[in-house]
């Protein structure tokens, strides 16, 4: 028999087979699989990572949701996706995922990883109005609209 988070994966596969983006609930899914919440959140950080092709954007509260974004697989379309998903903020944690990702699929050198991460750290966009995230957000599409020129 298969574990709840297996089954809550597959779920969440096939809904994405024909649409590259879902939107859940992750109350509704928790009472759909008879399960906690917590277990939808596990399922999605461990099995749903941008290492592994997929961005989660998650709003918390009453009328909260979860969109899954599939990657698409070129990397073009890697880059193209990124673009669509980062919208006017981005947090340090986030912008560091996008960046790893970006590293380890070698689209950046070691190098150039390491200087965007001492670029869009807290400490180099320390403000004295909370606009970093916004800024942050600007220059990694920027980056990512430079690394598309390259295919």
């Amino acid at each position: 028999m298969s574990s709840i988070s297996n089954i809550i994966e597959q779920f969440i596969l096939d809904s994405l087979e024909n649409d590259n983006t879902i939107e859940l609930s992750r109350n509704e899914m928790a009472k759909f699989f008879d399960c906690v919440p917590s277990q939808i959140n596990y399922v999605l950080n461990t099995r749903f990572t941008l290492n592994r092709g997929y961005v989660i954007e998650s709003v918390r509260g009453g009328s909260g949701y979860i969109k899954v974004f599939k990657i698409q697989d070129t990397e073009e379309g890697y880059l193209t996706n990124l673009l669509d998903i980062i919208e006017n903020e981005i947090d340090y944690t986030s912008a560091m995922q996008i960046i790893k990702s970006l590293n380890e699929r070698e689209i950046l050198t070691d190098d150039q990883y390491d200087i965007l991460q001492q670029t869009i750290s807290p400490k180099s966009l320390q403000n004295p109005i909370n606009i970093d995230n916004s800024i942050r957000a600007k220059m990694l599409k920027q980056i990512i609209i430079h690394l598309l020129k390259k295919y």
